[in-house]
């Protein structure tokens, strides 16, 4: 008799706390049941963050400390790349690395970016075509970064014109390669 006792006190008892969970949403008005549901049925909208600069707004500023370098829901980020080899921009002699031209849709701003697989010297220069507007790595535009630490970058340029990325290298103690790439 207590073991069949036990069995009904156990299924009572989760009985009990079902109820007791679902009997104020029970007794809830109908005014409630309306505005619950309306609730539920309004979307979810992602937050929208305006870009910190657009266009000319954003020359000279560094890309990936303002939010213009970061790809999100707002804001594509695209590349034009070339290879850059010891031979020249056609080729030859030994791949070295990789010249980009980035552009943002959200700044409407390029910057120009090196990757390096061995520390040569090299500077970076981004330009707008027809313009005196420029920016370079290093940024007196007439050094060389000899540094082991890859990406290097400028900053950024007006996007709404079309802009020269380029990235000139000292192999042999003077400037001995420049390859460029429009955007």
């Amino acid at each position: 008799m207590l073991f069949l006792h036990r069995r009904l006190i156990i299924p009572l008892s989760f009985l009990l706390v079902v109820l007791a969970i679902l009997f104020p949403a029970l007794l809830a008005s109908p005014a409630a049941h309306a505005q619950a549901r309306a609730s539920s049925n309004q979307s979810v909208q992602p937050h929208y963050y305006p870009p910190p600069c657009q266009g000319a707004e954003c020359y000279g500023d560094d890309p990936y400390t303002t939010t213009c370098g970061k790809s999100s829901a707002n804001n594509s980020v695209t590349l034009t790349a070339v290879d850059i080899w010891t031979g020249g921009p056609q080729g030859g002699g030994t791949w070295i690395g990789q010249l980009y031209n980035y552009y943002s849709t959200a700044c409407v701003a390029n910057w120009a970016v090196v990757w390096l697989n061995a520390p040569y010297a090299i500077s970076i220069r981004i330009s707008t075509v027809g313009s005196s507007e420029h920016q370079c790595y290093p940024e007196n535009c007439t050094s060389y970064y000899t540094g082991k630490a890859f990406p290097a970058w400028t900053n950024m340029v007006d996007g709404n014109f079309l802009t020269t990325a380029c990235a000139s290298l000292a192999i042999w103690g003077s400037l001995s390669r420049q390859v460029c790439v429009n955007q």
